[in-house]
């Protein structure tokens, strides 16, 4: 069983690999339902590079899974934020 998660920000992450095709990551905080209750921040790196956690959202509308955060059993999916969507999918900023 899985739970969504909020997002609380983003921000673009340009890392410059030499010798391999360079990518933009997205370095996501984001708040998630606790096992033993209550609530908790933590930061997931999503993007194509070799520092991503997770891989990009594929659409703009599609979500993403962050496997097992710190204190919970549970996955945790995350809309694709406006930001990405402007940036990723060339929709307008909302």
């Amino acid at each position: 069983m899985s739970q969504i998660g909020n997002i609380v920000s983003v921000a673009s992450q340009y890392w410059e690999q030499v010798g391999t095709n360079d990518s933009r990551n997205w370095i996501v905080m984001y708040s998630y339902q606790l096992d033993a209750g209550g609530t908790q921040l933590a930061e997931v790196v999503v993007g194509g590079g070799t520092h991503a956690a997770v891989p990009l959202w594929s659409s703009p509308s599609s979500t993403i899974t962050v496997p097992t955060p710190p204190g919970t059993t549970n996955p945790v999916v995350l809309s694709c934020p406006p930001l990405v969507q402007a940036a990723a999918f060339a929709l307008p900023l909302k």
